[in-house]
């Protein structure tokens, strides 16, 4: 007997080496029965699924038992095909309906996600707002990348060593200094001018901009990149 305990997602075949593991074993004649608490704990994909099938169908795997049935090889195959498909359909569902959100959300004008630094998610209203303890720190590390005069590496000395700028807190990351590599990727966010990327897509944010459009350019120049031609709307 061996107890399988696997956190990676169900929704695709071939994801779960585990899951993997305990099918060859029950091939190989180690195991004819499986203990879960539900069936879609198994599978919510037609591949993993049709495994379970078959070998419930050659009597090689002789019994599911779940908290509230079991399922043996003279079953009707209809019942199970039934169940994991709307297990499987579960997930189509809900990714449809986790997509719609953030495409509604985007064509309202806000971003969908945790709020880049400087921003705070309003949990009351589901929208962007200043982060006050480091809003006008990360406003005054674009006003040195603008004069020209300081390297990404002053800039992030300053930012980390002489105004204390530390990252949200959060369970098991954040209260630390800014990396190297996350300020970068600030001074290239067109989030911070007021509008959103999102899978190469362009929307008007409703968040309060950091810098203006032309202030993002010229630091795109002064990093070497071309400012981005953009859209004025979506």
């Amino acid at each position: 007997k061996k107890i399988y305990t696997e956190a990676k997602s169900a929704k695709k075949p071939n994801n779960r080496p585990l899951f993997d593991e305990m099918i060859q074993r029950i091939e190989n004649g180690e195991a004819d029965g499986l203990l879960c608490w539900q069936i879609n704990r198994l599978t919510r994909n037609p591949i993993d699924s049709g495994k379970l099938s078959w070998l419930l169908q050659q009597g090689i795997l002789k019994s599911i038992q779940t908290i509230d049935r079991q399922y043996l090889p003279e079953d009707n195959v209809l019942l199970f095909a039934v169940e994991t498909g709307t297990a499987n359909q579960f997930i189509l569902d809900l990714s449809k309906n986790v997509k719609r959100g953030i495409q509604r959300k985007l064509s309202e004008g806000w971003r969908p996600g945790a709020a880049p630094l400087g921003y705070l998610n309003d949990l009351a209203t589901h929208t962007l707002i200043r982060d006050p303890e480091r809003f006008n720190l990360i406003r005054k590390a674009w006003n040195l990348m603008l004069t020209g005069n300081y390297s990404v590496s002053q800039i992030l000395d300053k930012l980390n060593n002489e105004w204390g700028f530390r990252t949200p807190k959060r369970k098991r990351i954040g209260g630390k200094p800014l990396a190297k590599s996350g300020l970068y990727a600030l001074f290239i966010n067109l989030f911070y001018a007021g509008v959103i990327v999102h899978k190469g897509e362009h929307y008007p944010g409703k968040h309060e901009p950091m810098i203006t459009l032309e202030e993002y350019d010229r630091v795109q120049m002064l990093l070497g990149r071309k400012g981005r031609p953009r859209p004025k709307k979506h």
